[in-house]
């Protein structure tokens, strides 16, 4: 079990919340588990939710590159939960795919744009002094700084929520097996019912 306890959708008092998280339960995502216990602390839950949507959907750069982005960032910083959501999932699906990725500067299937924004994960990630002057130089040559704004924002959005989440334990099917334990009658999206 996660080591925060889930909140379940009937326990909710903040209608907003209770809707963000019926929302995560029924697409599957953002995480439903992890969702859950933000909605412990609304303001959080809010701020997570409200950033998420705008900078996922919207903004300067496009959302091909964010989800290509948040794939890397789940599967290069191992976070098991985050790799079987969207892109992450097929790619992970896919030994090839997942080398490829994973081995990025060796591969073919990737612009050299997306490479160095995968390159500037890696120095946000694991190497600040990765950002040297050249990579800066390049990145200026191929973003506007606005752009750049939110790239390093996106990236560091996304590995920190990561980072924060694979702490909680927690694992897919949690919160629909809390659900069940109160009786409730919701379904998790990708929860088979009948296979309990």
């Amino acid at each position: 079990m996660a080591r925060i306890s889930y909140k379940l959708p009937q326990d909710l008092t903040d209608a907003e919340c209770r809707e963000w998280l019926e929302f995560a339960i029924e697409k599957g995502k953002p995480g439903p588990e992890f969702q859950s216990i933000r909605s412990r602390v609304p303001g959080v839950m809010r701020s997570f939710t409200k950033t998420r949507e705008w900078i996922y959907h919207n903004g300067v750069l496009d959302f091909e590159l964010k989800e290509l982005l948040r794939a890397y960032i789940a599967l290069s910083g191992e976070c098991s939960y985050c790799s079987g959501q969207g892109v992450a999932g097929a790619i992970a699906a896919d030994s090839d795919k997942l080398d490829s990725l994973l081995d990025y500067e060796n591969s073919d299937e990737y612009t050299d744009r997306q490479k160095l924004c995968f390159r500037y994960a890696d120095a946000i990630m694991w190497n600040p002094d990765l950002a040297d002057d050249a990579m800066w130089e390049q990145l200026r040559a191929e973003f506007t700084e606005e752009e750049l704004v939110e790239l390093g924002y996106w990236i560091g959005f996304t590995y920190g929520g990561q980072r924060w989440l694979r702490t909680l334990g927690s694992t897919k099917g949690q919160l629909q097996d809390a659900i069940d334990l109160a009786g409730a009658s919701t379904v998790v999206a990708g929860h088979d019912p009948h296979s309990d």
